[in-house]
């Protein structure tokens, strides 16, 4: 599906620019830097469900839910090696970089546990560390996804939302521990779960509508995630407008865990969609020469980006305009490289 690669590979193709956030550049002048109303990670976690909900449906269909579930938790399974892996390396590295004097290292490191207790941590993903630790936040998410299927396939879509919603809010109120990403992730994935089981009834629901409805639909959803956009970059420019709103943190912000920041990414994903479909040939024959690599091979990208964002605070720092622009465009042109020469690929599950 030419559209949902083409954004998904946005989505994982900006993360190392986003996480270095090494501004001011060109990149940084529009993508928020994971600052906005709805971010590029809750884009790809949505993305991620659907696709998940449309494979596992077919699944279920033609094999049953014996064939969901291997599927699912051979897909667990493969994350969580690569997860576990990628943590024990990056801990290593920072472990090293401490030892000689280096204190960029990204915050979150085990600089203290004996060998077997970081080993025990990691392999019971209680400790998690570098910039690919959402390998280990999908882990559960497959593991569960079986459940999800079944309840979707029982028409239970409004229980799981409930549920994932609930989860979503239990950071805000108790110590979830190392829970805390899952429950905090795990709503937009089984929200695009959903999407993605139900996906053809949503097409023919849209099908049988009448012209002008369907049209004011398509309307309003363009025009809602535009809004969202706008007013997430006019309050990241001037945060001075609600920096003193409990309220408006509470809601939307408070370190991503804002109460209504679920509902917004399903309006700003729909959106995006359509726009992204109306176009789609342009943007396939120009962007998508780089999109779609990337989009193809998510899982690919995501962990060559996270050894970027680790090492290069290493060796400098952000610089000026045309030099940090440089630098986000040289990123993304060697993750390319590595994408079409499949450098080390078979190291990485496909994505």
């Amino acid at each position: 599906m030419v559209t949902l690669d083409l954004m998904r590979g946005y989505y994982v193709g900006v993360l190392a620019a986003i996480h270095l956030s090494y501004v001011p550049s060109l990149l940084g002048l529009f993508d928020g830097r994971g600052g906005l109303l709805v971010s590029e990670a809750e884009g790809f976690f949505l993305i991620s469900g659907l696709l998940v909900g449309m494979l596992r449906r077919r699944d279920l269909e033609q094999h049953g839910l014996p064939r969901v579930a291997r599927n699912s938790w051979q897909r667990a399974g493969q994350l969580y090696v690569v997860a576990v892996t990628l943590t024990l390396l990056f801990t290593w590295i920072g472990r090293v970089a401490l030892a000689h004097g280096r204190t960029q290292v990204k915050v979150g490191l085990d600089d203290h546990s004996t060998p077997l207790t970081l080993l025990v941590n990691a392999l019971t993903l209680r400790y998690t560390y570098g910039w690919a630790d959402f390998l280990s936040f999908y882990v559960p998410m497959f593991l569960l996804a079986p459940l999800a299927v079944w309840l979707l396939s029982r028409r239970l879509a409004p229980l799981m939302l409930l549920l994932a919603y609930a989860g979503f809010l239990l950071p805000s109120y108790f110590d979830t521990g190392s829970c805390s990403p899952f429950l905090q992730w795990g709503v937009y994935f089984f929200l695009g779960m959903t999407a993605g089981f139900h996906w053809d009834d949503i097409r023919r629901l849209m099908s049988r509508m009448s012209p002008a409805p369907r049209r004011a639909l398509r309307v309003g959803l363009v025009v809602a995630t535009l809004l969202i956009y706008a007013v997430g970059m006019v309050l990241l420019y001037h945060p001075t407008l609600v920096s003193a709103s409990g309220t408006y943190d509470h809601l939307f912000q408070n370190n991503r865990l804002g109460l209504l920041r679920p509902l917004l990414a399903p309006v700003s994903v729909a959106g995006t969609y359509l726009l992204v479909r109306r176009f789609e040939e342009p943007i396939a024959r120009t962007a998508g020469k780089v999109l779609l690599p990337f989009g193809r091979s998510s899982l690919y990208v995501y962990v060559a980006q996270s050894f970027f964002v680790f090492l290069v605070p290493f060796v400098f720092g952000p610089r000026g305009f045309w030099f940090n622009t440089v630098f986000d465009l040289s990123v993304i042109a060697a993750i390319l490289l590595g994408v079409r020469t499949r450098f080390l690929a078979f190291l990485i599950p496909r994505a």
